[in-house]
């Protein structure tokens, strides 16, 4: 391991350069070069390209997670609410209405979570195959899962630790396919 700053040789448990000072404690990989004449350079292993597979894979699977939401809200909306609802309420008159009132409540928060199933998949699909605007659509999608604890708040923090800072953004530049 080689130095940043003076470029002299450090131990490879070294935290500090004997000759500088600067910190060295840093994990490399070293990348291939096209021409075996010149010498493998070392470039630091970069946050985005260690977690960008770990997002990717994990927004499918909350995309994943709530499709099957959605079929449970569709099956509670369509035959729980409404023999509930015909057993508590004597009068049809007004248990009717109740139940359309509480069928509309259901669809609606089906239609969120189908926004929110699809910006996960999309999330996902596009960190996975490095496009340019995945990055974009993942903290959207890490910024509206905040509020679902706990796990969508920690999946929301993560992402957001890991794309949005400034130089996150210039990393998964050189990462993403144009």
């Amino acid at each position: 391991m080689f130095c940043t700053q003076c470029g002299k040789e450090a131990a490879p448990d070294a935290h500090f350069c004997s000759n500088c000072g600067r910190v060295v404690a840093v994990q490399f990989v070293q990348q291939p070069v096209a021409d075996p004449r010149y010498a493998p350079q070392m470039y630091p292993v970069n946050r985005v390209q260690n977690h960008i597979r770990t997002l990717g894979i994990l927004w499918i699977v909350v995309g994943c997670l709530r499709v099957l939401a959605i079929g449970w809200l569709w099956f509670v909306g369509r035959e729980i609410v409404p023999s509930i609802l015909g057993t508590m309420v004597p009068n049809f008159a007004i248990g009717a209405p109740l139940s359309r009132l509480v069928e509309g409540g259901l669809a609606f928060a089906s239609v969120l979570i189908v926004v929110q199933a699809a910006l996960a998949f999309f999330a996902g699909w596009g960190l996975l195959e490095r496009q340019s605007w995945a990055r974009i659509v993942a903290i959207i999608a890490a910024v509206l899962s905040l509020w679902h604890i706990p796990f969508g708040t920690a999946l929301g923090i993560y992402t957001l630790w890991v794309l949005l800072p400034a130089s996150s953004e210039n990393e998964f530049r050189s990462l993403a396919r144009v």
